[in-house]
């Protein structure tokens, strides 16, 4: 199919950086432009048949439903089809080009660049494809731990506040089964009371004094709270 007055013998681009594209004779390419327009035509003429043979049906669910699974059918058919007549047709100039058969066109020889860097680019997107379902799977297995996780929170922090609570009953039924012990704690609180009325006033007369009570350390101390009085 290749003309001979065509040079088609072109492997590299000038520069080197891959495959240059198939140099096709006028007659190829008009070849391939009458397979893409029959291809074309072929859908259309389908389209027109699928209109012109539709017959509507009363139930509208029904009817989304059959249409769905027609162009679902059909589409597969049509799919099928080209790609038979694709693999049929570029069979044999692959098997030329890959095992460099003595009867291989210069077109068909040109072939093996393209066909080497296809290949390259499957088993890269596999690759790919591969890293990409194990990235998923991970982050699947990840968000079930987190919720998992939170649920675990979730239940632990019901626990605490349940604990919480029967310690604050725990330790109320303890003090109203000791009578003693509550008195203890009013008279300790009626103590610290007394102190700080007594402190204070005893601050009050140092400080308006006049005597330097800062060099004093008794003395500061009276005017002064010393860490730790509030516990007293």
């Amino acid at each position: 199919m290749a003309d001979s007055n065509v040079d088609v013998d072109v492997d590299v681009d000038v520069d080197g950086s891959g495959p240059a594209p198939l140099l096709l004779s006028a007659d190829e390419k008009r070849v391939l432009e009458l397979y893409d327009r029959l291809q074309q035509l072929q859908l259309e003429i389908a389209l027109l048949n699928a209109q012109k043979n539709y017959v509507p049906d009363t139930s509208a669910e029904r009817s989304i439903e059959a249409a769905q699974k027609d162009l679902l059918n059909s589409r597969s058919r049509y799919v099928l089809r080209n790609d038979v007549a694709d693999s049929v047709m570029s069979a044999n100039p692959i098997l030329q080009a890959v095992h460099n058969g003595t009867n291989a066109s210069p077109i068909e020889r040109d072939l093996l660049p393209l066909l080497t860097t296809r290949d390259a680019s499957s088993s890269t997107l596999s690759r790919q494809s591969t890293t990409s379902r194990l990235t998923l799977s991970d982050l699947a297995a990840t968000s079930a731990a987190s919720l998992r996780l939170g649920r675990e929170n979730a239940s632990l922090a019901s626990e605490v506040l349940r604990l919480a609570g029967q310690a604050r009953e725990d330790r109320s039924a303890a003090l109203g089964a000791h009578p003693e012990v509550a008195a203890l704690e009013a008279e300790v609180r009626r103590g610290r009371q007394r102190w700080r009325v007594l402190k204070g006033a005893a601050s009050a007369v140092v400080a308006g004094s006049g005597v330097d009570w800062a060099r004093d350390p008794e003395l500061r101390g009276i005017v002064l709270d010393p860490e730790g009085d509030e516990d007293v």
